[in-house]
């Protein structure tokens, strides 16, 4: 018997039992990311993420259903794309070793002297090497691999050679790492030679993208100067890494001079990272969010601004003003995607999981945080012990706060969809968002403290990195085993049913045995079903009868509104 759909239906549960309608997705283009029957997601989602009108789909839909299969036909096999994988798994393995955990150990160590100057200048910049190449450079290429075709709607250019820049990356980020701690070694030479490795792995990366996206004959959109100044200024970063790479051999030290290193990170945060960012977000968020799309006018205005701002950095003389104009560019960014504004409403009675739009939410919140703070920056003198304070406390909001915490919620939302199945573990993405938080919060606020309140700062300060590296790892397990999790089975139809619902019945037996019945409990105002930890948890131990005495809501009505449903035949999913 054919599905009936609606907004709710689940896209890789229609191609596994109408392989007919394989040919009507892959017009609207919302096949592409998935596992081998393709997304775990509602149509009404799909549909908004990528512009496709629901009634118009729904009807394509049925039309193909009603016509039934050719003879023999069976939906193509969509081999599944992993090409970020090793990129993630290896920036996970990166960050829980000599990027995040072993910034907790320089933390702590600090905390325990009651002194931020103490530990040696090398191995904080060898951190800060895993963390910004390691950690936030291979995440970020990966993913980059994967959705830019996808958005462009095109095939990822010469994608035989992308391992030549993993590697590349990899190789020479560890390279570096371990090699910078070692002052006086013979090995110094392996120095340049890792930046060698790096700026051909950049270069191989800039190169497959820019010819991705030069391949796509889709019109130019707003998103595609964002992510075309991203590779430029990555390509740039990169080189200048080089060009700190032969100044550490060639004049026999591991330190790089402090001028150097603050305009690197700059333009890899600012430049690389964030343009990347603000890209995803400019295709993206509006859908995820359930906002309204993004003023075009405030978002171009601000991406002028930023990267002008990038360049003159440089002129060290222009600072200050430079340091308003990118903050203000930031908040005008933000306003411009509006991802604060109230939700549109039309994705409200979509049952899916939105844990991620919390942390999404929060990232930009810690974005505004560390650009306040960076605004106060100029005013007490990046020179001074308070000025380097409050830097610091700026930059681990932006690189932590917003970057990370952004990383932590696309990967959590994007991940289970490119695989075609929910997240390992909700309870642990819920720990993870409070655990960093935390973690965040701590180093932000006592870091700027130190020399008001020592004896309480320096503490706070040293546990705020362990906390940190705790909800990392909670993230790395989860993304990992979402990452090794075997497809789920399609839902099928159990072989006895309820006929009828009765006021002991548990809220999950009816949902799972007749999805259509999740309409009438969101209008009698059970929302709380549309978040998957809810459904799996709360909704398997409650009743019926339970439920309406929670929520004050008659029974005798649900009960016969649930049965009219049910009588009126629709088949489960």
């Amino acid at each position: 018997m054919p599905m009936q759909l609606d907004k709710n239906t689940i896209i890789k549960d229609i191609i596994a039992q109408h392989p007919e309608t394989f040919e009507v997705f892959k017009r609207h283009r919302l096949v592409l990311a998935g596992g081998v029957r393709g997304p775990n997601e509602p149509l009404a989602f799909f549909c908004k993420a990528h512009d496709v009108n629901l009634e118009i789909l729904l009807r394509e839909l049925e039309e193909a259903i009603s016509k039934g299969p050719v003879p023999g036909m069976v939906a193509p096999p969509l081999v599944e794309d992993i090409i970020y994988y090793r990129y993630v798994k290896a920036a996970l393995v990166m960050v829980l070793t000599a990027g995040c955990t072993f910034g907790a150990g320089i933390l702590s160590y600090i905390a325990l002297k009651y002194d931020y100057y103490v530990p040696p200048v090398i191995l904080i910049q060898s951190h800060g090497h895993a963390q910004l190449f390691g950690w936030v450079g291979l995440f970020v290429m990966g993913f980059a691999y994967y959705i830019l075709p996808r958005v462009k709607n095109t095939d990822l250019y010469a994608w035989q050679i992308t391992y030549l820049s993993f590697w590349g990356m990899l190789v020479g980020t560890v390279l570096r790492t371990l090699v910078q701690t070692q002052p006086g070694t013979p090995l110094a030479f392996l120095i340049p030679l890792s930046g060698i490795l790096q700026l051909l792995a950049v270069s191989i990366f800039c190169y497959v993208l820019f010819m991705t996206v030069r391949s796509s004959q889709l019109p130019k959109e707003i998103f595609d100067k964002f992510f075309v100044a991203g590779l430029v200024w990555f390509l740039a970063a990169t080189a200048q890494n080089l060009y700190i790479d032969l100044y550490l051999y060639q004049h026999s030290t591991m330190e790089i001079p402090s001028s150097f290193h603050k305009q690197l990170i700059h333009v890899f945060l600012f430049g690389f990272v964030c343009m990347f960012i603000f890209g995803v977000n400019l295709r993206t968020v509006y859908a995820f969010l359930d906002v309204p799309r993004p003023n075009p006018t405030l978002v171009n205005l601000a991406f002028w601004v930023i990267n002008a701002s990038i360049f003159l950095y440089f002129f060290e003389y222009l600072s200050p003003w430079l340091t308003y104009a990118l903050v203000g560019a930031v908040f005008l960014f933000i306003y411009g995607l509006k991802v604060f504004e109230r939700p549109t409403k039309e994705l409200a009675d979509v049952i899916m999981d939105r844990s991620y739009e919390k942390t999404i939410r929060m990232a930009y919140l810690w974005l505004i945080v560390g650009m306040l703070i960076r605004a106060v920056v100029p005013s007490l003198g990046e020179s001074t012990p308070k000025g380097h304070l409050f830097y610091g406390s700026s930059n681990h909001a932006v690189t932590v706060g917003f970057i990370s915490m952004m990383m932590i919620g696309y990967a959590s939302k994007m991940v289970p969809t490119f695989r075609g199945m929910n997240i390992y573990s909700f309870r642990l993405s819920e720990l993870t968002f409070i655990l960093l938080n935390v973690g965040i919060f701590l180093r932000v606020s006592f870091q700027m403290l130190v020399p008001t309140y020592p004896s309480i700062a320096y503490p706070a300060v040293g546990v705020s990195g362990w906390i940190e590296v705790t909800a990392l790892a909670l993230f790395a397990y989860n993304l990992w085993k979402t990452m090794n999790l075997e497809e789920e089975p399609v839902k099928v139809c159990p072989t006895k049913k309820l006929e009828k619902v009765s006021k002991d019945n548990k809220v999950s037996d009816v949902i799972e045995q007749h999805p259509e019945t999740l309409e009438v409990f969101l209008q009698f105002g059970f929302h709380q079903i549309t978040n998957p930890v809810a459904r799996r948890t709360m909704a398997k131990m409650v009743t019926l009868e339970g439920a309406c005495q929670f929520k004050g809501v008659e029974l005798e009505k649900l009960l016969k509104a649930l049965n009219d449903k049910l009588e009126a035949g629709r088949p489960c999913l």
